[in-house]
Formats: structure tokens, sequence, C-alpha cells
């Protein structure tokens, strides 16, 4: 069945936030005309929080620029050039670095 009517109602401010707070997850186009046609309305899912972690901007630049220069290095292997002992033994002491800071900065309740 084609949905072409259109039915308009006013809502306050409060009304507005009430409806969008019970309406959750659902599109409210349906949401109300469930509740108005009297049909089953399924609970809204709660809305799952968004974990943020706090990080330091300059240790996230350090990171970043060795991203890059890893990301060279993989460049130069796939186009077929020969990488150096001393840039695989430094990519190898960097990865471990980088380990034992990582599992030091994790907390123990994971």
């Amino acid at each position: 069945m084609a949905r072409t009517n259109w039915l308009k109602i006013r809502v306050s401010d409060t009304e507005i936030s009430d409806i969008k707070k019970r309406a959750g997850q659902h599109d409210m186009s349906k949401y109300v005309r469930g509740l108005v046609l009297d049909q089953p309305v399924a609970a809204p899912e709660p809305k799952t929080k968004k974990i943020v972690h706090s990080a330091d901007p300059e240790l996230v630049r350090a990171i970043n620029r060795i991203g890059i220069n890893i990301n060279q290095i993989a460049k130069q292997t796939n186009t077929g050039q020969e990488v150096g002992n001393a840039v695989l033994m430094a990519l190898l002491n960097l990865q471990t670095t980088l380990d034992k800071a990582l599992a030091s900065s994790m907390p123990d309740d994971r």
C-alpha cells in the first residue's frame, strides 16, 4: 500500500524531544504510525555509548610518523627493491618496543 497522504501535527520542543527519545533508533514515522494505528511497536534498542579514549597528541603524531615510514618501506619492498638487514632489524626493534608500550598502557581488567 503506497503512502501518499501527509498527516501534519504541531508539537512543542519538549514534546518532539520526548517523542524522539521514546522512538530511540526507530524511524520516527514508523514509530508514530504504529502508536496512532494501535499497532505493536517494538521497544527501542538502547543506544550504545561510544567509548572515546584520550591520547597524548604528540604520541599520536609520533606513531603516525612511524606508520608513514613503515608504509614507505612496504612500498619499496613491493616494488621489488631490496630492504637491508639494518632496516629489518630496526623494524623488529620497533615492533618489540611498541608491543611493550602497548602492554604497559593497557589496563589489566581486559
